[in-house]
């Protein structure tokens, strides 16, 4: 398969990690000058610390609004929970611990994008999936399709935690159809349906009778009927026609499902 490149340039940040507040900070400067305080809860979100050299921990502010600086700090593209915010005249803190702040202008709201160069493929079961221009309420830009593979530039979060990979060109893809292995090869044939126990046979209805030289028995197959139903089957027989016809399988089921199911055109996958 050929893999599809769209060229890119992505500026290198520093990846995405999780780590926990450490211990209390010695206060190393305490010089803001008496301010007014203005103490806002907020619904529980992420922030993330966008200042390269990281982000100074500051203490609680006092009832004069003066905060202390400590020899603490937070590594960039480091991801923190907040739920409360404190305006202090011009300059506002999130609260990340007990007691443990830091000021607004280092830490942003949208995750960092973190560089990558890989291959990633597709994974839509037989569909295609929109790309839009940006990971975070974008617009759409096309769309890629099913089993495609793609250099992976790049790759962020949404707010709602969800991974984005960047294919190049300022284009997105939501992480929950991308895969990086290559999806097996669908292929189209034809079904028909039998009853093994109108034949006496006891296999039950597990099982799908192929042609042997192409799905050996055990063989596992997903198999996509013309309305999107979706049948996991092992192969477990053939029949004359399978035999004779490679392109051809017979499904096992009921007979009262097998004389209504007819002959239908199918998308089969091994797994």
């Amino acid at each position: 398969m050929k893999v599809k490149k769209i060229v890119s340039s992505i500026v290198t940040v520093a990846s995405l990690t999780f780590v926990g507040i450490g211990a209390s900070a010695s206060v190393v400067s305490s010089n803001a000058q008496a301010a007014t305080v203005a103490n806002v809860d907020m619904p529980q979100t992420t922030i993330y610390v966008s200042n390269p050299n990281g982000a100074t921990i500051y203490s609680t502010p006092n009832a004069k609004g003066q905060v202390g600086a400590s020899s603490n700090g937070l590594s960039n593209g480091t991801a923190w929970a907040t739920s409360k915010a404190m305006k202090i005249g011009n300059s506002t803190y999130y609260q990340v611990g007990n007691g443990q702040w830091l000021l607004s202008t280092d830490v942003s709201f949208d995750a960092p994008v973190t560089s990558l160069n890989k291959t990633m493929y597709v994974n839509a079961n037989g569909g295609s999936v929109n790309t839009y221009n940006s990971a975070k309420n974008g617009s759409y830009v096309g769309y890629v399709n099913d089993g495609d593979g793609y250099a992976v530039f790049a790759q962020t979060t949404d707010a709602s935690g969800q991974v984005w990979y960047n294919l190049g060109q300022n284009t997105w893809v939501n992480g929950q159809y991308m895969s990086d292995e290559k999806p097996a090869e669908k292929i189209s044939m034809s079904a028909t349906a039998y009853d093994p126990a109108v034949l006496g046979s006891s296999m039950g209805y597990s099982g799908v009778a192929a042609n042997l030289s192409k799905y050996p028995k055990g063989t596992q197959l997903k198999i996509t009927l013309g309305d999107g139903t979706v049948l996991n089957r092992t192969v477990n027989d053939t029949g004359t026609f399978a035999y004779s016809n490679p392109n051809q399988l017979d499904i096992a089921m009921p007979n009262s499902q097998a004389l209504q199911f007819g002959r239908q055109s199918i998308t089969v996958q091994v797994v």
